[in-house]
């Protein structure tokens, strides 16, 4: 038996429009055309696969059976169709996406240095702005997708937004710092100094911050400007924190190197100071297929960055200073020595 995949493509939207008319419409054909077709497949297979009915055709207990055959068949099809296309897509092209300046200079350009290195043909644009600029240009189709803030675009209607992984912060100063070494502090502890920023810090994050510092009782502190400094850039933000008093906010995983060399000191951190991503794309724009294969890999990148993470947090979670400890310590002997009963 001989069959082109066009002739069980009729067979199949016969059985599923029920009717020669209509499956000869959405097919594009003509109701005698369509006729002949399911004919010559009946003479092929060697049996009838439907029967007249009053409201227009069944497939028989033959047909059924064969139905569901050539539908797995067309399904392994479309597929292989897919993939070629895809394949094709891949060998040249462009690819446009976006970035918040925390991922692009993280997880984005872990999963682009992989990226370019498989598909070395496609040329790749990073757009690293804030949420709101990268959703401008997203609606107007200059980038496939962004990763981004995710908590002011709850209400937006046109977008798909998927969440990624929390990704806790430290708030970080040189080594020899006035606030290193006594132990973690809060938020209420940074006032005194300028706070550089990475990006422009969102609501759900600058508000608690407003309100630690209003309710900071040293007027200076209570009246400086935060952020004193906002640069996109990771390496500025690190040099200037290194060369002064200022402080910043990142997941260990950007400042490794210098955690590990000692030169940053992760001084505390706060539930709210959390980065929230989300992965953003127009509901109206599917994707193209370098956008679909990059969105495999920054998945993978994402999983690994978030996986370090884990570890990275527990071994530079700031701790309690040595001095600090042991004063407790001898307090707490002091006090048991004066209760009544109890001999040093």
């Amino acid at each position: 038996m001989s069959l082109e995949v066009r002739q069980m493509r009729h067979v199949i939207a016969l059985d599923e429009h029920g009717s020669f008319a209509r499956a000869a419409t959405a097919l594009g054909l003509s109701q005698s055309a369509l006729s002949r077709s399911i004919q010559s497949v009946e003479r092929e297979v060697g049996s009838s696969l439907f029967v007249r009915t009053a409201n227009g055709v069944e497939p028989t207990d033959s047909g059924r059976v064969f139905v569901a055959r050539i539908r797995q068949i067309a399904q392994l099809t479309d597929d292989l169709d897919r993939d070629l296309v895809s394949e094709r897509g891949l060998q040249s092209g462009h690819l446009h996406i976006g970035g918040g300046p925390y991922p692009a200079q993280s997880v984005l350009a872990d999963a682009l240095a992989r990226f370019v290195a498989d598909y070395p043909r496609i040329v790749v644009r990073v757009m690293m702005r804030d949420w709101d600029e990268l959703l401008r240009r997203l609606r107007a189709r200059e980038i496939e997708f962004f990763v981004a803030e995710l908590s002011t675009l709850g209400t937006e209607n046109d977008v798909d937004v998927e969440p990624l992984a929390p990704h806790p912060t430290f708030i970080l100063a040189r080594r020899g710092h006035p606030l290193a070494g006594r132990g973690p502090i809060g938020i209420a502890d940074i006032f005194a100094y300028p706070g550089a920023s990475l990006t422009r810090i969102p609501p759900r994050m600058l508000e608690p911050i407003r309100l630690a510092q209003r309710r900071s009782p040293d007027a200076t502190a209570a009246s400086r400007v935060f952020p004193a400094l906002e640069f996109n850039s990771l390496d500025a933000i690190r040099k200037i924190v290194l060369g002064s008093d200022a402080l910043m906010v990142a997941p260990p995983a950007c400042v490794l190197d210098e955690l590990e060399r000692g030169r940053l000191v992760a001084l505390g951190s706060e539930p709210f100071l959390t980065l929230r991503y989300g992965i953003v794309r127009l509901k109206s724009q599917p994707l193209t297929a370098a956008g679909v294969r990059f969105f495999e890999y920054f998945l993978e990148a994402e999983r690994a960055f978030t996986e370090q993470e884990q570890e990275l947090l527990e071994r530079w979670r700031p701790r309690p200073a040595p001095h600090a400890t042991a004063s407790a310590s001898s307090h707490a002997s002091a006090r048991a020595r004066r209760k009544p009963g109890l001999r040093a």
